[in-house]
């Protein structure tokens, strides 16, 4: 077996596992549903722009990995899972704030799942895939993604803690971005390049967002203030 099937194959796995990490923070979210005080939200910290974004990377990988020849079943299957688990968190967030905004961020994504299923089903097989356009729009949603962690990082530092944000979906995120690192220097450089920044924006992300679990963690020992928001 090759060395591009190996590490697809692994690649494969850990953003399964990934997708376990999204199972978690539906769990958590669930969780919370239940054990919620009246009037209480279960998605605060959760920054909505976070998750869209999270989803776009998913549904890129998904249509950049179904638009190659042969078609990628390494990058496909995964982003199926990962995005429809995406689509249900925007679901519960939704209906935890019902507000505009989560409501055009749930059916926004949702279409876009659609179309993006349309597209690779009936537009294949794509013998000469466009050398610039999926690379690139590889590129653009990374940036969107890179962003997206940004505002959720500057949520957790303005709350002073990390509300409804699961940290084990954070930790299982880093190792499906180093994963895929070795999945794309393996496909070479002329398909494998799209895929390894976009590993580098993903860990530049999930790692900033771990450090700002563990400043939660730390204003809990400094600051009483802190203390009370921690537990909260």
């Amino acid at each position: 077996m090759s060395s591009y099937h190996i590490t697809g194959i692994i690649s494969a796995l850990l953003s399964i596992l990934a997708s376990a990490g999204l199972a978690t923070q539906v769990r958590l979210l669930w969780k919370r549903h239940r054990e919620r005080p009246e009037g209480e939200s279960i998605s605060e910290g959760l920054s909505l722009n976070r998750f869209v974004t999270s989803f776009i990377v998913f549904l890129a990988l998904f249509t950049y990995g179904g638009g190659l020849n042969p078609f990628n079943h390494y990058l496909v299957w995964p982003r199926v899972i990962g995005s429809l688990l995406v689509l249900l968190i925007l679901w519960m967030i939704f209906r935890d704030r019902q507000c505009r905004g989560s409501a055009w961020a749930f059916i926004g994504c949702l279409s876009a799942f659609l179309v993006s299923v349309l597209v690779v089903v009936l537009g294949r097989p794509i013998e000469t895939p466009n050398p610039v356009v999926l690379p690139a729009l590889v590129v653009i949603v990374s940036l969107l993604y890179l962003q997206g962690g940004i505002i959720q990082m500057q949520m957790i530092r303005r709350l002073r803690k990390a509300g409804g944000l699961s940290c084990g979906m954070h930790l299982l995120f880093v190792l499906k971005d180093i994963s895929l690192v070795t999945f794309a220097v393996a496909m070479g450089a002329r398909d494998g390049w799209p895929i390894l920044f976009t590993c580098a924006i993903g860990l530049t992300v999930n790692v900033g967002t771990l450090w700002c679990f563990g400043w939660v963690r730390r204003q809990d020992f400094s600051d009483p203030a802190a203390k009370d928001a921690v537990a909260g």
